[in-house]
């Protein structure tokens, strides 16, 4: 496993016991690029996941968001090179 391997395992652990658990959200290190675009990536990814958790939650309400996170995850695979597993 290389070292950009590891450090996405990271990021992508960190983000997801955020987007399960929430509290407080994960400081990302990295250029101000990479730190923006993750940040970005795991608050829409958790916002989507609390409106699924919803049971009220309207259907036009998950595919805004969905379509948020889509772009986000877009956005992460410009940046990294790899897919927004989360």
């Amino acid at each position: 496993m290389s070292r950009n391997d590891r450090e996405l395992a990271k990021i992508f652990s960190a983000a997801g016991r955020y987007i399960l658990e929430g509290g407080r959200v994960p400081s990302f290190v990295g250029d101000e690029e990479q730190a923006r675009v993750t940040r970005n990536a795991t608050l829409t990814s958790r916002r989507l996941y609390e409106v699924m958790c919803n049971e009220s939650a309207s259907f036009d309400a998950v595919v805004t968001l969905l379509e948020e996170k889509r772009a986000a995850a877009a956005e992460f695979e410009r940046i990294f090179g790899r897919n927004w597993r989360l």
